[in-house]
């Protein structure tokens, strides 16, 4: 079969990236023609799956937007594809993969009608409902079971366009056989002390991330905790306003911004704990890499996989939007530290060995191969009937 996947822009570093290339490779090693479009790539081009740039142009990221899927539409190409795979809303797909959150929520609940007014706000309305108004077409692979209800509230998208899909985590964030050695030696590497308490944060967008919580939960830690605490952010973003807040809580000595990384697994194994008081998140899929890598995760609660901390015992959910969000994240370091490791470490491998967390790549395909086969299927009543 021919798909082609659509992406706004690429870069190495991102969930949502990483996700459609995984897609795309598997699709690939299957045997299928996939070629992906996109508006820039920043990074190292696949070798055997071709990579289309439109030359989009416009003044603003909606405008972009926009013209990205108007471009890709007018393709000589676009209507030979047996499905069109998008990973960003736009019209004219037949799957979308929902990385992002109901832009309508956001707009009707969190802001003023002004804004609902703006040219931006407008804009990706529109294109959301390009994909889950009640009359399209689109077929929509979700990754947060919560998300349907709210996508279902605003635009009434039947039940059987939904096709939840389980995660997708990389096997090798798992705890590797030799552990505790390796631990101690990337720690040694790192140059870590050994009473050090590793704090890490792992994501790009620092600001929905929840890091301004988490330097503010610093400067409410005892006195004895904060002494031998450090947070270590991964993530590619620009921190110098991060950098500045910590500097006037007087706790820039223990923040250090890694900025983007290829070592995220070994940093995992060597720290102590993952902080992800996010303001908004989907998923969250970084609280299952950590969780399988041995360290117990404090995330709030509008992450889409906080349950998965709670339902297994590892880690804190913290009340998603509230003004004690980072005193009650300083309480849970508190608490974090005060455990044993070991019994972090015992359910991480528990968690690891039961649960089904890593076949989102291998479901995706399949549903993508099953929407294509049903519209080839249609074409060809469609054409026998004519």
């Amino acid at each position: 079969m021919k798909l082609a996947f659509a992406l706004f822009q690429y870069f190495p570093y991102g969930g949502l990236e990483r996700d459609m290339l995984a897609i795309a490779s598997l699709c690939h090693q299957r045997g299928h023609e996939v070629t992906i479009y996109t508006r820039s790539w920043q990074g190292i081009k696949p070798d055997a799956i071709p990579v289309v740039e439109l030359p989009v142009r416009g003044w603003s990221n909606h405008q972009r937007a926009v013209q990205f899927a108007r471009q890709l539409q007018q393709r000589a190409e676009y209507k030979t594809f047996d499905a069109v795979v998008g990973f960003n809303k736009m019209p004219g797909l037949d799957v979308y993969y929902a990385a992002d959150v109901c832009f309508a929520q956001k707009a009707w609940e969190e802001r003023s009608g002004w804004y609902r007014l703006s040219s931006r706000s407008r804009t990706y309305l529109k294109l959301e409902a390009a994909v889950f108004g009640a009359q399209q077409a689109t077929r929509v692979m979700m990754i947060s079971q919560a998300q349907i209800a709210i996508f279902q509230k605003y635009y009434q998208t039947p039940a059987e366009r939904f096709h939840l899909l389980p995660p997708g985590i990389r096997r090798e964030r798992i705890m590797p056989e030799n552990y505790p050695a390796l631990r101690l030696q990337k720690r040694q590497d790192y140059g870590l002390r050994e009473d050090t308490l590793l704090l890490l944060m792992v994501g790009s967008d620092f600001k929905r991330k929840g890091l301004g919580r988490a330097i503010k939960s610093l400067a409410l830690l005892p006195d004895t905790l904060r002494e031998r605490v450090q947070l270590w952010v991964a993530g590619q973003d620009d921190g110098e306003a991060f950098e500045r807040q910590a500097e006037k809580l007087g706790v820039s000595h223990l923040l250090k911004i890694l900025g983007a990384r290829d070592d995220v697994s070994e940093l995992m194994w060597s720290a102590d704990m993952l902080l992800h008081p996010a303001h908004s998140e989907n998923t969250g899929t970084v609280l299952l890499e950590a969780m399988v890598a041995g360290l117990p995760v404090i995330a709030t609660e509008v992450c889409g996989y906080a349950n998965y901390i709670s339902d297994h015992h590892l880690g804190q959910v913290l009340p998603g939007n509230n003004d004690a969000v980072s005193r009650q994240l300083a309480q849970a370091i508190a608490d974090i530290a005060s455990t044993e490791r070991q019994q972090w470490i015992d359910q991480a491998r528990l968690f690891a060995q039961q649960q089904d967390i890593f076949s989102l790549t291998e479901h995706a395909a399949d549903y993508i191969e099953s929407v294509a086969l049903s519209k080839q299927s249609g074409d060809s009543k469609s054409n026998q009937a004519g």
